[in-house]
């Protein structure tokens, strides 16, 4: 009995050849991208600058009449605001986690579980007599 080798490419072959597909498939897609650079124009654009500065200018003038617009005046109260929050004794918090444990003391007795021998809630249709 005489084999005879099969022309199907290998594992290797077709490997290759998916590999190949895939680069050539990614090349296409970066030319498409690099021929569309084109963002279109946002009409709002000018609003939002217009918005973005009118925010600016009344961020200064608070900080204008806080006196925080000097360097060295910001400075100085920044270092007088840290002493004051060093200077205060810590406190309990009173944020409560859900699920915590501090949560589960809280939280109101569950209802009664109904006795087992109870009647049904909803009473039982019974066919109406002729």
């Amino acid at each position: 009995m005489e084999t005879t080798p099969s022309n199907t490419p290998g594992k290797g072959a077709t490997f290759t050849f998916v590999l190949g597909a895939f680069a050539f498939f990614a090349v296409l897609l970066a030319l498409a991208q690099a021929t569309r650079r084109q963002t279109p124009d946002d009409p709002r654009a000018a609003d939002r600058i217009a918005y973005a500065a009118e925010i600016r200018k009344a961020q200064n003038e608070l900080l204008g009449k806080m006196g925080i617009s000097d360097k060295a005046k910001a400075t100085e109260l920044f270092a007088k605001t840290a002493g004051a929050l060093k200077s205060k004794a810590p406190a309990a918090s009173k944020t409560v986690v859900p699920g915590s444990p501090t949560q589960l003391k809280m939280a109101p007795p569950a209802a009664p579980a109904p006795a087992s021998g109870a009647a049904p809630a909803v009473p039982v249709a019974t066919p109406a007599a002729k």
